[in-house]
């Protein structure tokens, strides 16, 4: 405004002089009164409390089941992100790394919200979840910031990943939980962490052997691990367990078998010297999503949160929870303190029958035709055995993702008995599998046996399960003498689909050639 009113060519030097002296003046005056005013007009920063965190969760919370004692607590939204922030960032990470880590953390909770359901609370306190802290000044400023804020796709919200150090690439996340394929959560080259130094970890082949023993692997004595396959990361997608039954596994199946801590990414290669395993690999964690030491090294080199999350989650929105649809908020779980249930669900309660039903609004099935289905199996296969389950709960994915993270097995399982409760993979895919009917029987037929049959090799649980719902005693078909049974790695930990098929159908050629012996389900072992 000054030169508008001052052009320059108006100006002589006697004048320009005079200008430059009362300039400064105005400037110190101006310096001083900002100065003065900064110092005397604004206070310190507010320090951010729990219970404002817990006022800005606006009555949403979260059950979170401990693994020490067992105990639920209800804590409010924004008071959990603080929380895992603590205990899964950085400390020391600059603003943007924090923010960034506390909206990933607040999407992954309400996205995976029903996930212990059949536990009665939503997530665990460990790595199988999240693992959350006592919250710090940083944490909770953090929380408040972003509160209410979240990545989406497609106007839900999103499944998101992260992990400790990506090692100079992300990870596919379908490479690690097969049929978890999202186009946002791909392999991608991270500048910041690729001159990570790389890290070895040693092993005895009789150790591995022993760990391996405890997941389910049998054989007399293991003589070699080598890389069988890898993904397009670069990292090791299957191993060849030279003399094990199976003699194959996944690479995150072999790390969570060995131990997370100490092989500390599937990145890895490994060498045989004598009876010792050396693996040298770099990175930490399973690597999809966001890197967390590479957010905190993006924020230190001045990056936002945002672009942060555009990094490790392209092509996700960053979305207020308020314009979040309220089915996509919070998932079909029972209602609790300070969270409304969504009608996102059909519900049929236990009634006289003793089995509860839920389905998915969208369902093509009712709750009414599933509970009549469970009904005729029960009482059906009940009648055979001589025994009961009841009470039964009953839950209806209406996605595959939905029903692996529930379930925590992969994309080719139909169904997942356990305890008093069944899942079931959507309708679709059950239809292209032999039908939803011979699913919930195949289901019932589980829970029947699993009290008679609990503390022997899985293959007997599987084998009588698949015998009573698919051939039943008036039609045997008992294996041949030189089938051999599966081990439970084989049923457990199988590596594909057919590798899962052929290791059911020998489990219950085994139930059939034991059971012809025997002649008492309850007495084959």
């Amino acid at each position: 405004m000054i030169a508008a009113l001052c052009p320059k060519d108006a100006v002589t030097k006697t004048d320009q002089a005079r200008r430059t002296r009362s300039s400064r003046s105005i400037v110190s005056f101006f310096v001083f009164f900002v100065t003065f005013v900064v110092q005397t007009s604004v206070p310190a920063q507010t320090e951010i409390g729990e219970p404002d965190l817990a006022a800005a969760s606006a009555g949403r919370a979260i059950r979170i089941g401990s693994t020490v004692d067992g105990r639920i607590t209800v804590i409010p939204l924004e008071v959990y992100v603080s929380r895992v922030l603590a205990g899964e960032g950085e400390p020391r990470a600059a603003e943007g790394a924090q923010q960034a880590l506390a909206i990933a953390i607040r999407t992954y909770t309400l996205k995976n919200v029903d996930r212990h359901g059949r536990d009665g609370f939503d997530l665990c306190d460990s790595t199988h979840c999240q693992v959350p802290r006592p919250s710090t000044p940083s944490s909770r400023r953090a929380a408040m910031a972003t509160a209410g804020q979240v990545l989406t796709y497609g106007g839900e919200i999103a499944e998101v990943f992260y992990s400790a150090s990506c090692g100079g690439r992300s990870e596919r996340a379908g490479d690690v939980w097969p049929g978890a394929d999202y186009p946002y959560l791909i392999v991608r080259k991270d500048d910041v962490c690729e001159d990570d130094p790389e890290w070895t970890a040693d092993f005895t082949l009789r150790g591995v052997q022993a760990a391996l023993a405890r997941v389910g692997f049998e054989g007399e004595r293991l003589e070699n691990v080598r890389v069988d396959a890898r993904t397009t990361s670069g990292r090791v997608a299957r191993l060849h367990l030279s003399g094990l039954r199976p003699d194959v596994i996944g690479g995150n199946e072999f790390r969570l078998a060995v131990g997370a801590v100490n092989l500390r990414s599937t990145a890895f290669s490994v060498d045989r010297d004598g009876e010792s395993l050396r693996f040298t690999g770099h990175g930490f964690g399973h690597g999809v999503g966001m890197c967390v030491i590479g957010a905190g090294r993006r924020a230190m080199r001045g990056e936002s949160a945002r672009a942060i999350l555009a990094q490790y989650y392209p092509g996700l929105d960053l979305t207020l929870l308020s314009a979040v649809t309220p089915s996509a908020v919070l998932t079909s779980s029972p209602p609790r303190a300070g969270v409304p249930a969504p009608a996102a669900a059909a519900v049929v309660p236990p009634g006289t029958t003793g089995i509860a039903v839920v389905v998915p609004r969208t369902s093509p099935v009712s709750a009414s035709e599933l509970e009549r289905m469970a009904v005729r199996a029960h009482a059906d296969l009940a009648r055979t055995l001589g025994t009961s389950a009841l009470p039964i709960t009953i839950r209806l994915h209406d996605t595959l993702d939905a029903f692996r993270m529930a379930t925590n097995r992969p994309w080719w399982v139909s169904e997942v008995a356990d305890g008093t409760r069944i899942d079931l993979a959507p309708v679709a895919v059950l239809e292209q599998r032999g039908g939803l009917e011979a699913s919930v029987r195949m289901a019932v037929a589980e829970l029947l046996v699993a009290g008679a049959l609990g503390g022997r090799p899985v293959w007997v649980r599987v084998g009588a399960a698949r015998y009573f719902s698919e051939a039943g005693p008036s039609a045997p078909r008992p294996g041949a003498a030189r089938t051999p049974c599966p081990s439970d790695a084989e049923l457990t930990l199988a590596v594909s689909a057919p590798a899962q098929r052929e290791a059911e159908a020998r489990a219950q050629a085994c139930f059939a050639r034991e059971i012809e012996r025997v002649r008492d389900w309850r007495a084959v072992r």
